[in-house]
């Protein structure tokens, strides 16, 4: 395996934003890999919690492609869902954990609404918060960022000291 940093981070914690900014970083938003319907006339954020038929290729696809991406990037950035954890450690696939503190609903409610989820989605995650961190706190991660009040997890790498490329950065290439 490679030497990336595969992060599988809780929703609203900033991986989006992350994949954007950085050229180092990638962000495999789940959604294309997992459903076959997509309208492209509406951003992926709206689509979360609505109807879709699911790819019968997933979830292997999406390993795959997180396997192929940790090749190409030095953070691989991916949906927390407790079965991949599974998957990760039968694998031998080491990985670490970004949770928002579960005491801060309401920031995770207001990044939601500002991304454009709609409330089929926002009620989900509320219902899914605490099972899911409960059962991510007893995986076997390398680190687990814990994101306070309005921090997202490009505050915990910056404070962790790692190296993250910004995509206006034309002297630095991503890794091959």
């Amino acid at each position: 395996m490679s030497k990336a940093i595969i992060i599988a981070g809780f929703a609203t914690v900033g991986k989006s934003i992350l994949g954007k900014k950085y050229k180092n970083v990638i962000d495999l938003e789940s959604t294309c890999y997992k459903h076959i319907n997509m309208n492209e006339d509406i951003s992926v954020e709206e689509q979360k919690g609505t109807k879709r038929d699911i790819n019968p290729m997933w979830p292997q696809n999406y390993y795959d492609a997180i396997i192929k991406a940790s090749n190409e990037y030095d953070i691989v950035l991916v949906q927390l869902k407790p079965e991949h954890f599974d998957y990760f450690d039968t694998h031998g696939i080491k990985y670490s954990i970004a949770y928002p503190n579960v005491n801060n609903w309401n920031e995770i409610e207001k990044r939601c609404i500002e991304r454009g989820n709609n409330v089929k989605f926002i009620a989900r995650l509320k219902e899914v918060l605490i099972p899911y961190y409960e059962e991510s706190i007893k995986r076997n991660y390398e680190h687990f960022f814990t994101l306070n009040d309005s921090e997202t997890l490009e505050d915990a790498l910056l404070k962790t000291n790692i190296k993250l490329i910004n995509k206006e950065d034309k002297s630095l290439e991503i890794r091959k």
